[in-house]
């Protein structure tokens, strides 16, 4: 019995300490940032934006192919009196039952270079007429071809052949660029979250600190060494790092749910980050580092797509305004028979032949002015498509010299903090014999929290500066590879 208990106390123990285990997490900042990859919503949306466009694509590639049509009307019955007029103009009433029935299958293709369209069908009808005794009609269409060709008329399918594929590499390329960008986010969520979690380090700290100097100082006073004054500062000091405490505390909470939600992670798991070790020195060429937006970002495509749409407008409104006709014609064959075993003996020919036209003659400078507005839109592009690439160009070189001297930034801060810390002990040591007064430890403590925070904002300015160079180079230089994601899902 003893042996018993002693194995369950053994098996809750270990599963409590399991689960307590489960319960916390230590992450790094790639570590994040594939967590974010994995679980994020926002990385779940790239992916959704990225299957909506690859079915767009593919309904659009369905449009250049065959198409299987079944067409027909359920039986339709009609039993209605009308007026007939005889020979001698007599008008007289007369009833009419019947019904019919009709089933047809046909193959239409697209033509993409001229816009046409070409259709094969085959079908069959059956009539009822119900008057007296029944009488059953059927016929026939074995086979038709037919073909409808727009004449100088706006081509949208082959518009669309150019615009489309375009707009399926856009969205792959974007797809690379959301997962960069979610690891740029996740950087700036990780320090920030770094920071609110020192912030708050340094401010127990400086409650358990200032606490025991207000003790001293307290001591001090009461045996006549300290005025009233300094006294009374190390209590404020006191009283001010407990309500930064409180305040950082709250941030802390804040940025730490920003974090979890960001990466997908329950808000009962306890998470902890660990800072990166170092700031890796990278040498970023700015003309190499364009060539490589310019290749691998989709600005570059979504410039070209914009020029595609300018042109597309251009060329449907110079269609739209001029002389345009439309040209159909079918062949086949056909037959009808009372008897349906003889439906499809000796059909007949079928043919069918028209040319439908359209002029424009007056429609008080409509045409004119839709041409003259898509033509100003086409040049409007153009030049913003210009001021945007020079902008492009501008915004990467900016962003190359500004990482190369994050790295420098980074190295100074770390000094300072050390400095800062050092002299921090100094003065705290010569304040507790009395060689300094409490002013001047206060100056030391606030440059020394200060050195700190500037440390991790020199590493966060770093890491996210090298995160965005990634996100619009869709390069990794650490590696000298392109930014790639699998996109079979």
């Amino acid at each position: 019995m003893n042996k018993y208990v002693f194995g369950i106390v053994v098996f809750v123990t270990l599963f409590s300490a399991h689960g307590f285990a489960q319960q916390s997490q230590t992450l790094t900042l790639e570590q994040s940032i594939e967590i974010a990859k994995q679980n994020s919503p926002l990385s779940r949306a790239a992916r959704f934006s990225l299957i909506s466009a690859k079915w767009r694509y593919k309904s659009f590639r369905a449009d250049l192919l065959p198409g299987l049509t079944l067409s027909g009307d359920a039986p339709n019955y009609n039993k209605s009196i009308f007026s007939n007029t005889l020979d001698d103009g007599t008008i007289t009433f007369s009833s009419r039952t019947q019904s019919e029935a009709s089933m047809a299958l046909s193959v239409n293709q697209n033509i993409m270079p001229t816009g046409g369209v070409l259709s094969v069908s085959s079908g069959i009808t059956k009539l009822g007429i119900f008057a007296g005794e029944n009488t059953y009609l059927w016929q026939s269409t074995p086979l038709v071809a037919s073909f409808r060709q727009p004449l100088f008329q706006f081509n949208s399918l082959k518009w669309r052949n150019r615009i489309e594929p375009l707009r399926y590499q856009i969205a792959k390329k974007q797809f690379v660029e959301d997962m960069e960008d979610l690891a740029f986010t996740v950087t700036q969520s990780f320090f920030d979250f770094l920071l609110a979690k020192i912030n708050v380090e340094v401010a127990e700290f400086n409650v358990t600190v200032n606490d025991s100097i207000y003790n001293i100082s307290r001591g001090r006073f009461q045996v006549g060494s300290i005025a009233e004054n300094d006294l009374l500062q190390s209590e404020l000091q006191y009283r001010n790092a407990e309500t930064s405490l409180t305040t950082a505390r709250l941030n802390f909470q804040r940025a730490e749910e920003n974090f979890k939600a960001l990466l997908g992670i329950d808000d009962g798991i306890e998470i902890e980050v660990l800072p990166p070790a170092e700031a890796p020195e990278l040498n970023v060429d700015a003309d190499k580092a364009l060539e490589l937006a310019l290749k691998n970002n989709s600005t570059s495509l979504q410039f070209r797509l914009n020029e595609i749409m300018a042109n597309q407008s251009f060329a449907q409104a110079k269609r739209e305004a001029g002389f345009s006709a439309t040209l159909q014609t079918s062949y086949g064959l056909n037959q009808t028979s009372a008897d349906f075993d003889r439906l499809y003996d000796d059909p007949q020919n079928r043919q069918f032949f028209t040319i439908g036209f359209e002029i424009p003659i007056f429609n008080w400078g409509k045409n004119t002015a839709e041409i003259r507005a898509a033509r100003n839109q086409q040049a409007e592009t153009a030049n913003t498509i210009a001021y945007e690439k020079l902008q492009f160009d501008l915004s990467i070189r900016s962003t190359v010299r500004e990482f190369s001297q994050l790295r420098d930034q980074v190295e100074l801060a770390q000094i300072s903090d050390d400095i800062a810390e050092r002299r921090y002990d100094v003065a705290k040591n010569r304040y507790l014999i009395g060689k300094i007064d409490v002013t001047n430890l206060f100056i030391a403590q606030n440059e020394k929290d200060a050195a700190r925070r500037s440390y991790i904002q020199a590493m966060r300015n770093y890491w996210t500066g090298y995160y965005n160079l990634r996100r619009l180079t869709l390069y990794n230089f650490e590696e000298n590879v392109p930014i790639e994601y699998s996109t079979d899902f």
